[in-house]
């Protein structure tokens, strides 16, 4: 199955809660509904409409789109626009509605057919005036989707699939002149997601249960109006911009994977996360991040009864530009993996005896610059040109190190530098642009691990003067004890620098 299957359960949520446009009486809120689905390329059929006493209800709501090789389709029984006689309108509908995804999955070339129920029992929404623009805010006690039936070439496959929220609630607000921002926020108490599958051709079976606390999100898009994703660089071009955050609380997690007799577990826990996001013509943004992760790992084929880690943080920031341009723009990529220790199991493979210091382990790549694309890289075309020609589809044109660390089994690496890039000279490190630049490296108790690995057997006697020989050759001593430095440079030739030597090679 392909990653549009998830996309159209996903919009059975949005579909619930369609807030775009709504005016304040019953008859243009659901005409603002109507150009609203048209403006994202939806089609919306109903049976008819009847009003009466300021209350317009309209049956068998469907609302069609199409999106590469899948159509969604959802039928919503009844729909209610009430006024409430002081400038707002009452939105209710069925408490319950199918959503059909039907297409063919682009690498299997298989028919797959997927009907989701959508169950929103005491929803309630409400449409107002706010500030020249309009508002809904709907709130529910409630809200569960699920997967009733999946068919691949017309043959039943076994799984299950529910996503439930409580006690979520929403706004969504436009101002009323054309181009105007669109901001939302959303909040749930509690979301908890099932899924149990099992393979139709063997005895492979996969069950995953998660619970999350406290999830909230928020966003503000603009320049929506005749928005168009095949053209995405124009569209970015001419003022689109989207942002968003979401983060969540306290979270478990439990899989159970079994292939045909070999089991897998993994349970565990984390402190909380967040995810952000960004799309404008000045570029992309992403930001991921969660705290507090806590699991334990078994297995059939694990020769343990478990393997356990923690991992203190996580975090991955990546930024960068997007559309074509002759002059270079900034860009980020910042990893962080910080306070990752590993369960007694695991150490005592190579290490029973306890040589070596249990500190946690941390990780962080902190990297900057400058870069430009050559090609519109929304353009499929022209991205495959340039894998069949060879050709880079853009330049880097300086990188700087920010920060650079590695804290393992009681030494420590740290390093920063920076260096330009010329793209014109492809020759002097043979199909990479030269470099012109420094860096600087700092290492702290490498020479007591050096030794502690020697205790234990893993780097041989006969080849620790070798090592030392390679060190002092990269290397010089600092003023602090087990200090190592080195200055890393390439000068406007390509001639490498070792501390301000040549390099011995």
């Amino acid at each position: 199955m392909n990653a549009w299957i998830l996309g159209g359960v996903s919009a059975a949520a949005l579909i619930s809660a369609p807030g775009i446009g709504w005016s304040l009486t019953a008859q243009e809120a659901w005409q603002s509904w109507q150009e609203a689905a048209s403006s994202y390329g939806q089609t919306l059929t109903n049976d008819g409409e009847e009003t009466m006493d300021g209350k317009l209800t309209v049956r068998n709501v469907t609302m069609s789109a199409d999106m590469d090789d899948a159509r969604i389709a959802a039928t919503i029984g009844e729909v209610v626009f009430a006024e409430q006689g002081d400038g707002t309108v009452a939105i209710t509908m069925s408490e319950s509605f199918p959503l059909t995804v039907d297409g063919t999955d682009s690498a299997s070339g298989e028919k797959v057919d997927v009907t989701v129920t959508v169950e929103q029992p005491g929803l309630e929404m409400v449409a107002s005036d706010a500030d020249g623009g309009t508002q809904l805010e709907y709130s529910a006690p409630a809200l569960l989707v699920k997967v009733a039936e999946i068919k691949i070439d017309d043959q039943d496959f076994p799984m299950q699939l529910e996503v439930a929220l409580t006690d979520s609630t929403g706004r969504y607000a436009v101002k009323s002149e054309p181009g105007a921002p669109v901001e939302s926020s959303f909040e749930a108490a509690a979301v908890t997601v099932m899924v149990n599958a099992k393979d139709p051709e063997g005895n492979g079976e996969a069950k995953v249960n998660a619970a999350i606390a406290g999830l909230t999100s928020s966003s503000v898009a603009k320049g929506m109006d005749g928005a168009d994703p095949e053209e995405m660089a124009t569209m970015l071009a001419a003022g689109f911009d989207v942002e968003g955050v979401a983060e969540y609380g306290a979270t478990t997690f439990d899989f159970d994977f079994n292939d045909n007799g070999v089991a897998t577990k993994m349970a565990g826990s984390l402190t909380g996360g967040s995810i952000g996001f960004g799309l404008d013509a000045e570029g992309m943004l992403y930001d991921v991040g969660y705290e507090g992760l806590d699991f334990a790992l078994s297995g059939s084929e694990i020769p343990f009864p478990q393997v356990t880690a923690k991992l203190a943080s996580a975090a991955t920031t990546f930024r960068m530009p997007v559309l074509q341009s002759d002059t270079a723009a900034p860009f980020v990529l910042r990893t962080a993996l910080e306070g990752l220790e590993i369960g007694e199991e695991i150490w005592s493979l190579f290490d029973p005896a306890g040589v070596l210091p249990r500190d946690p382990a941390t990780l962080i790549v902190d990297l900057a610059g400058t870069g430009r694309w050559s090609i519109d890289i929304f353009d499929e075309e022209a991205m495959m040109a340039t894998e069949t020609s060879g050709a880079a589809p853009g330049a880097v044109e300086s990188i700087e190190v920010r920060e650079l660390k590695l804290a393992l089994a009681g030494a420590e690496l740290t390093g920063s530098g920076a260096f330009a890039l010329d793209n014109s000279d492809m020759q002097t490190f043979d199909g990479m642009p030269r470099p012109e630049g420094s860096a600087n490296l700092r290492l702290v108790g490498g020479n007591a691990l050096l030794e502690k690995l020697t205790q234990m057997g893993l780097v041989p006697e006969d080849q620790v003067m070798m090592v030392r020989m390679m060190t002092g050759m990269f290397a010089k001593p600092g003023s602090g004890p087990d200090e190592l430095l080195s200055e890393i440079a390439v000068d406007g030739s390509g001639k490498v620098l070792i501390n301000g030597a040549p390099m011995p090679f």
